[in-house]
């Protein structure tokens, strides 16, 4: 079967055997404890996985134009490890970006930082004039500080932006504003009072197409009708409502809330968008019914033989993160049914 991270083409990129026992040699190498100056974070031995993908990438990084879905890896490092490394370098990456920003007082509209292109683009805020006179202290300082912190130099662009346009507001929007937090006050008091649950955060909308109220309640509530009646008596001064109260499985919610705040969801759809083979058009997922239903959708037909191929790398590689991951712990064990459509809308895996 053909590897599912990619050669581009033309490239003279390799992860040879060198590469593998540099891995490895860093790995055996590793000291129990390593305090990182200036922190307070004390990292202890990592397992197998987890560093070598953080040496592997760190690795792959000082390539010119290599990203994570281009990458042949021979050392057998899960894609999502790799995937989250980049995260993670991205993140301290821009946390340097953002030091020097602040510290000159420098305004900004936005950033856009490309680890594998080396590339990072700024739209600073100003003149014309003003944004030409910054340009090669911006580049300079920007540069200075991510060599000093050992991630080198990168191609900086420095361009002029643009505020946003502020929000209109009059004072009927405001009134309808001060209406919904007043309510949505009252709603909270009385579910507190009455000792409902709600599953979700309750939602309160006043304006001028609609009045509504959504409250999401366990399944084993049974004084829905009474909820009802009582939120009727204390939105009366506030006009006609339409009430929406849902039934959940809180064993659901419960599944939900381990995949989506440990971030595992974010990482699996981020990472499977981030990796150009896979071929990804639309991403979806869905707690509610139990199991958790995930959805992918590539371009190619159900048929086309490489589709099969894409489909069955995507099943392994989401399989062995939660598998093997230690973020995904807490989840190891939660059923769920992944799905992966053809762009003929037909299902391509078997399971």
């Amino acid at each position: 079967m053909e590897d599912k991270l990619k050669y581009p083409k033309n490239s003279h990129l390799r992860f040879e055997e060198k590469h593998k026992q540099k891995v490895l040699e860093a790995i055996k190498n590793l000291p129990d404890k390593n305090h990182s100056k200036g922190s307070k974070i004390v990292i202890k031995r990592w397992g197998y996985s987890t560093f070598a993908a953080a040496v592997l990438f760190l690795l792959l990084i000082g390539s010119t134009h290599v990203s994570l879905g281009m990458a042949k890896v021979t050392a057998k490092i899960p894609y999502f490890s790799l995937f989250i490394e980049q995260e993670k370098y991205t993140s301290a990456l821009n946390g340097v970006i953002f030091d020097v920003i602040n510290e000159n007082k420098y305004d900004f509209s936005d950033l856009n930082v490309s680890v594998p292109d080396r590339e990072i683009k700024i739209w600073l805020l100003g003149s014309k004039e003003e944004v030409r006179s910054m340009k090669t202290e911006v580049i300079q300082n920007i540069n200075s500080e991510l060599v000093e912190q050992n991630f080198g130099k990168y191609d900086i662009e420095v361009k002029r932006g643009k505020l946003p346009k502020p929000m209109e507001t009059t004072p009927e929007v405001n009134e309808y504003m001060k209406k919904k937090f007043d309510l949505e006050k009252k709603v909270l008091d009385l579910l507190e009072k009455n000792n409902y649950q709600p599953a979700f955060p309750v939602e309160v909308r006043i304006n001028s197409k609609e009045n509504f109220i959504y409250i999401a309640l366990p399944k084993t509530e049974k004084r829905v009708a009474e909820l009802k009646e009582q939120l009727k008596l204390i939105t009366k001064e506030y006009g006609e409502f339409r009430y929406k109260i849902t039934s959940i499985d809180m064993a659901a919610r419960e599944q939900e809330l381990r995949w989506v705040q440990n971030g595992i969801i974010d990482i699996i759809f981020d990472g499977l968008s981030e990796n150009k083979a896979f071929k990804i058009t639309g991403l979806s997922y869905s707690f509610h019914p139990l199991p958790l239903q995930i959805e992918v959708r590539i371009s190619l037909k159900s048929k086309d033989p490489e589709a099969k191929e894409i489909a069955e790398n995507i099943e392994n590689e989401i399989t062995e993160f939660i598998q093997t991951h230690e973020m995904t712990a807490e989840v190891r064990n939660d059923p769920y049914e992944l799905t992966i459509y053809g762009k003929d809308e037909k299902k391509i895996n078997k399971k």
